[in-house]
């Protein structure tokens, strides 16, 4: 079991780590959660049902994990820049994008929250997550619109 496993973690550990900095925005944090998403997983893998996918199930328990964090910490995460940016102007400018948009995902009601985090960030197509929900294709499809309609009005009321 725990050589199957490793095989499993070794297929999804890099896209998870991308998942997971995409929504924290910090590399270390990224590294930390995604060894506890593997660890929790092989505490719990009993509780995987085989229809779903590994990769939606791994996202789900580390989107929990970093839900988590962000309420125990109480502040939305800030992303850190390693790379050097052109000028202040646009680094500043790209970080209140950056920072608006976060907020305004984490503002979403949960089911268009969890949509978008999972098919924007996780690249899990909607029909998984449909599956995963225990709900429609469509379902998935409307909330998706929705969420993306709701996002665009709050970023253009900040113009």
């Amino acid at each position: 079991m725990e050589e199957e496993f490793s095989a499993v973690s070794q297929v999804y550990y890099d896209r998870l780590y991308r998942f997971l900095l995409a929504l924290s925005g910090d590399p270390h944090q990224a590294e930390d959660l995604t060894q506890e998403v593997f660890y929790r997983a092989l505490l719990h893998i009993d509780r995987y049902r085989e229809q779903g996918q590994m990769f939606t199930w791994l996202c789900a328990i580390g989107k929990n994990l970093w839900l988590s964090q962000c309420r125990k910490k109480r502040a939305a995460p800030e992303p850190l820049h390693d790379t050097p940016q052109p000028g202040p102007e646009e680094t500043l400018s790209d970080w209140e994008v950056q920072q608006a948009l976060r907020k305004a995902v984490a503002a979403l009601p949960e089911d268009y929250r969890d949509v978008v985090i999972l098919h924007v960030y996780g690249d899990i197509p909607l029909k998984e997550i449909s599956a995963m929900k225990g709900k429609s294709e469509s379902w998935a499809k409307v909330t998706y619109y929705r969420a993306k309609q709701m996002l665009r009005q709050e970023l253009e009321g900040l113009r």
